[in-house]
């Protein structure tokens, strides 16, 4: 579901929730690894019911690429993952018609 941001200009954002295929087109079009979230914000943001490139997105007013940064990077944070104890080996006795015959001899043993 898209977000609404009132930019610090007072220009309306639109944020789509976004995809990994988002995230991947952000990191073709950029020309550096420091351009990703400029690219980024292009593509899942929408300024004014308009749509723009990331080298637009350079040229805004910094208090705005402020705040859709913050708003991009609020997707981008994920949960910390925990860690999960070492399974414990669960010891499986293999019954076998041997093994059924040496228990059975060995019980007959016991009683005699």
């Amino acid at each position: 579901m898209p977000k609404e941001l009132v930019l610090p200009s007072g220009k309306i954002a639109i944020i789509e929730k976004g995809k990994g295929k988002d995230l991947l087109q952000a990191q073709m079009k950029a020309k550096t690894s420091d351009e990703i979230p400029y690219a980024l914000i292009a593509e899942l943001a929408e300024i004014d019911g308009q749509k723009l490139v990331y080298e637009d997105i350079l040229e805004m007013d910094l208090e705005d690429v402020i705040a859709l940064q913050g708003e991009i990077s609020g997707k981008l944070t994920t949960g910390k993952a925990k860690e999960v104890p070492p399974k414990q080996e669960e010891k499986m006795e293999v019954v076998t018609p041997i093994t059924e015959t040496i228990t059975a001899l060995a019980s007959q043993t016991a009683k005699a």
